[in-house]
């Protein structure tokens, strides 16, 4: 069995990633009480404390790091603490313990101004092109990315970096049926990019929807990833909106 670290244990996706994580020796962390992972060693505390993160990595062999201000619409003061403060000090306290592997949560919103300023007819967003952040939310995973790929270039544990789309159990607007990741294939995604040989990557984390813009070609071919679900299959219920991506130029009037 692997000894896996889950941060941000008591937050909604962690939640739904939960029964991927079976039979593994588990902690869980959270700012919050952690309550439904039975036997599990569950502690509370701050990621950006060094003196708390340097106990919680303590023999891990692998972290999954979902600790994170999720809102797109947060200021820098709000999210220099949990997005980019405790990425630092739970990256270098996971090198000094000689963790092997961090699987790390970042977000479509990194690369969120291709999609605000509308790609063209067919095109795909490849994992590969620069970082185009639609808000501030976005510019943190940004951050959080470079620094783990200075940390596994440098010697530490591989990462893996996952560009998560819109985690929910069905999709709520026609906006998440271009970004949809299923509960389903958060689970085959995460298991997959903790199996994977790879020092360092950045992949989008979406399901197989039909209409999606993420191309998730390299997950498929270097982490093993087979999605299978489709937000097609909902596409005639849901209502108009953007699926919680942010419009660059809204965005940067709203925080400027």
């Amino acid at each position: 069995m692997t000894a896996v670290l889950v941060t941000g244990a008591a937050g909604k996706v962690a939640g739904m990633l939960r029964p991927a994580l079976a039979g593994q020796v588990l902690r869980v962390v959270d700012t919050r009480d952690v309550t439904g992972w039975d036997g599990a060693d569950a502690r509370t505390g701050d990621l950006a404390d060094p003196g708390f993160t340097a106990t919680a990595v303590e023999g891990m062999d692998a972290i999954v790091h979902l600790a994170a201000n999720p809102h797109p619409g947060a200021t820098w003061p709000e999210l220099r603490g949990p997005n980019a403060d405790a990425v630092v000090t739970l990256l270098d306290a996971a090198w000094r313990a000689g963790v092997a592997k961090v699987v790390l949560a970042s977000s479509v919103h990194a690369v969120g101004g291709y999609v605000a300023d509308g790609l063209p007819a067919g095109t795909l967003l490849d994992p590969a092109w620069p970082a185009r952040p639609c808000c501030t939310y976005g510019s943190s995973k940004v951050f959080a990315e470079a620094y783990a790929r200075s940390v596994a270039d440098g010697g530490g544990p591989s990462v893996v970096c996952l560009r998560l789309g819109g985690v929910v159990p069905r999709p709520t607007d026609t906006g998440n049926l271009l970004g949809w990741l299923s509960p389903g294939d958060l689970r085959l995604l995460v298991r997959a990019a903790l199996a994977a040989d790879v020092r360092y990557g950045c992949y989008f984390g979406v399901s197989a929807n039909t209409r999606g813009v993420f191309d998730y070609a390299n997950a498929v071919t270097e982490l093993g990833y087979r999605p299978e679900s489709d937000s097609e299959a909902y596409a005639a219920d849901v209502t108009p909106g953007d699926g919680g991506l942010c419009r660059w130029r809204d965005e940067r009037v709203a925080v400027g």
